[in-house]
């Protein structure tokens, strides 16, 4: 089966995909001859994406950008209910949003926590939920979340984001043991330093940094797979820092 026969034509929503890994992602879609929503909080950093998407979108009417705060339950539902009667359909959600601040646990304010848990996981969960039913009468779909190294052990600095990154280890392994019976699967990457704006000013040069394409190539693997092989969690490191 070819590359474009097995997923032409499917849905696909990445949310944070204005920018980074969501961006990348929804090029490598398009390049699959998939239909993509891309959505962000942003609103002119999304249809500046789009604009760039469409340039390279094959064909008319291929990319659509729905500006979202997937925090917010009701802009969640309706960004996945404008997708479904556009295209009726979702084969792929990439629950790529997300916000990083860097602080100690005691400078951390709790407006700040609770912003990061929103985003970072909530939005993740919202999302997940809103596409269930749409996945499940497919008896067919892929979740893939992005989680971090950060999700896999705790760091000095990070605390809010870490934990929201764990937390995300968590639901993607629930959402699998719920969605699986319904052919439906799910798989958490945590990757170490990706070269994104979220990480803009780290003292890394990006050039060491993991190319959010890789992330792409990445989820496009497991799209690949034969639908009995279930992958639950990638775990992707950097050259540089190898304990």
């Amino acid at each position: 089966m070819g590359t474009m026969a097995h997923l032409k034509d499917q849905v696909a929503i990445v949310t944070g995909g204005s920018s980074g890994i969501g961006f990348a992602v929804a090029r490598m879609a398009l390049a699959e001859g998939m239909r993509v929503v891309i959505s962000a909080r942003d609103k002119e950093k999304l249809s500046r994406a789009l604009s760039e998407l469409e340039k390279e979108a094959p064909g008319k009417d291929r990319v659509i950008a729905i500006p979202t705060d997937v925090s917010i339950a009701s802009q969640v539902d309706a960004m996945v209910g404008e997708t479904i009667s556009k295209w009726n359909r979702i084969d792929l959600l990439v629950n790529n949003a997300g916000v990083a601040q860097w602080s100690s646990i005691e400078e951390t304010r709790e407006a700040d926590w609770d912003r990061i848990q929103a985003i970072n996981l909530k939005g993740a969960f919202l999302c997940t939920k809103a596409v269930l039913p749409a996945m499940k009468r497919q008896r067919s779909g892929y979740i893939v979340n992005i989680s971090s190294l950060a999700g896999k052990e705790g760091m000095a600095g990070v605390a809010a984001y870490s934990a929201s990154k764990f937390g995300l280890v968590g639901l993607t392994e629930s959402t699998l043991a719920e969605a699986v019976e319904h052919r439906i699967r799910a798989t958490v990457i945590c990757p170490a330093y990706v070269a994104t704006p979220l990480v803009a000013g780290h003292p890394t040069p990006t050039e060491e940094m993991i190319p959010p394409e890789d992330i792409g190539k990445i989820i496009f693997d497991l799209l690949h797979l034969s639908p009995v092989t279930v992958i639950k969690e990638i775990v992707v490191h950097r050259r540089g820092a190898i304990d």
